[in-house]
């Protein structure tokens, strides 16, 4: 068996790597609970704990403290997870099967969302053009996102070469792609190709799924409901970034600055993405405004760099600026209103209960409903959810999960993967495990697959609870005790 590949019916794999699991609560009467395998000390980077506080103070009230179980070391560790309701985190075990897995996965590498000309009226600078239309998946994409199927195939075992554990590919997977973007639907089909699946699954073409938005397609009253949440979060989000800005944050925005309008914040000139965010005429937050736009621009200018745009001899001369130590700078902005727009609120964890059930269900071999009105074969062992960067972050809030990269500025890059991994102990007993997967900066810009050895998969903990309960106040179902 490859180095690279998983046998799940053995101890889970080296789980060693310069990577950081962001501690998930920093009240100080936590419990912190003992890994078996921990980050190795070179190349590890601390997370700052200011950078985290905004969707901390959000959740950290909606979980109970989670403590070591008996026998367990509870002294303090370098890689954690989540201390709450939903995660813990858990040693492995010697002869753990791996009996089902659902894989949530960002599509691959797009171009933006805007056209050229638009962001060239936004930041003052012209933008290259892309081989595709806005928001579409890119040739290049399309190779990144192969690799790193074929790398998730490998590390699952796929091809089915042991004959001592469930082969997961036995019945074949099913494919579940978010309609509402062609790039999602691209993107599933790429993955049904690379883990030798045939059914992919999907509502029509252009059309909102519940499942990733967590809004009944049909629900007017819910959508006016949401309107009316977006309005108050969008106030809560002002107030904490007037008074909570990271300074990892305001770095990033004065390299933006630097980058696009040394003097843009002078005499009511823009772009200034230093300035407050605001709110737009709705009552919504303003996307165009301080780190709202900074967000956009610092994720294009990612998406530029892994496009390898800006090489050729016509290319606008401020393209060669972008590099890693600038990407490191500025992407910190969008982690961060990801953070206080996505994975705070009511509406993060509408998003997220919807997905979470779906996981759940599939998981413990209840009936699923597929967007077709069907249901996975009851032996099916895989399944997988393509959407794009904010399904992984409604998914992170919900459960409570975190991460850091130190080989990818970006915690939810292009391809990056999140895993539910459902293991059988020895004793009988079920546990679920979170592992997130992703491609370094060098890996998504030369189409590699990840490095499963060096990062490329992280252990994040145990789900320790799958059925939530209920809000009586907002009908929203809350993670938490019972």
């Amino acid at each position: 068996m490859s180095p690279n590949r998983i046998s799940p019916n053995s101890t889970s794999p080296n789980l060693g790597s310069p990577n950081v699991v962001s501690p998930g609560n920093t009240r100080p009467d936590i419990a912190r609970l003992p890994v078996s395998h921990r980050v190795r000390r070179r190349g590890v980077r601390a997370v700052p704990i200011a950078f985290l506080a905004a969707s901390l103070l959000a959740i950290q009230g909606f979980f109970p403290v989670a403590r070591a179980a008996p026998g367990e070391n509870s002294a303090p560790v370098r890689q954690r997870a989540m201390d709450a309701g939903f995660l813990r985190t858990a040693p492995a075990e010697e002869g753990a099967r791996l009996e089902r897995l659902v894989l949530v996965a960002r599509h691959g590498i797009r171009s933006p969302t805007q056209d050229p000309l638009v962001l060239g009226r936004l930041t003052g600078r012209v933008w290259p053009r892309w081989p595709v239309g806005p928001g579409q998946l890119t040739p290049h994409g399309r190779d990144a996102l192969r690799a790193m199927t074929e790398g998730l195939a490998e590390w699952y075992d796929l091809s089915c070469h042991g004959d001592d554990h469930p082969c997961l590919a036995d019945p074949e997977p099913v494919i579940w792609a978010d309609s509402a973007d062609a790039r999602t639907l691209e993107s599933g089909a790429i993955m049904a190709r690379g883990l030798g699946a045939s059914r992919i699954v999907s509502h029509h073409a252009g059309e909102h799924d519940p499942v990733f938005t967590g809004m009944a397609p049909d629900g007017a009253i819910q959508k006016e409901k949401d309107r009316s949440d977006g309005r108050d979060e969008a106030h809560d989000v002002l107030l904490a970034d007037r008074h909570e800005r990271p300074e990892a944050v305001r770095e990033g925005l004065s390299r933006l600055q630097a980058l696009f309008a040394p003097q843009g914040c002078g005499a009511g000139q823009s772009p200034c993405f230093s300035a407050p965010l605001r709110s737009a005429s709705d009552g919504r937050l303003d996307r165009r405004s301080g780190p709202a736009l900074g967000a956009s621009v610092s994720e294009n200018l990612l998406l530029v760099y892994l496009q390898k745009l800006g090489t050729e001899g016509d290319s606008p001369a401020w393209l060669g600026r972008i590099d890693p130590s600038l990407l490191a700078a500025v992407l910190p902005v969008h982690t961060y209103l990801s953070d206080l727009t996505r994975r705070r609120g009511v509406r993060a964890l509408r998003r997220g209960e919807g997905l979470a059930a779906v996981i759940g269900k599939f998981l413990t071999g209840e009936g699923v409903r597929l967007p077709d009105g069907s249901g996975p074969a009851r032996r099916t062992r895989l399944l997988v959810l393509a959407g794009h960067d904010t399904t992984l972050d409604a998914l992170a809030g919900y459960y409570g999960l975190s991460w850091n990269f130190v080989d990818q500025p970006d915690p939810t890059a292009p391809d990056t993967v999140l895993a539910f991994e459902r293991w059988r102990l020895r004793d009988g007993r079920a546990v679920t495990r979170a592992v997130v997967f992703h491609q370094s900066l060098d890996a998504l810009r030369q189409a590699a697959a990840p490095d499963m050895e060096h990062g490329g998969r992280l252990f994040l903990g145990e789900i320790t609870r799958q059925v939530p309960r209920v809000d009586s106040g907002t009908g929203v179902k809350r993670p938490g005790a019972g």
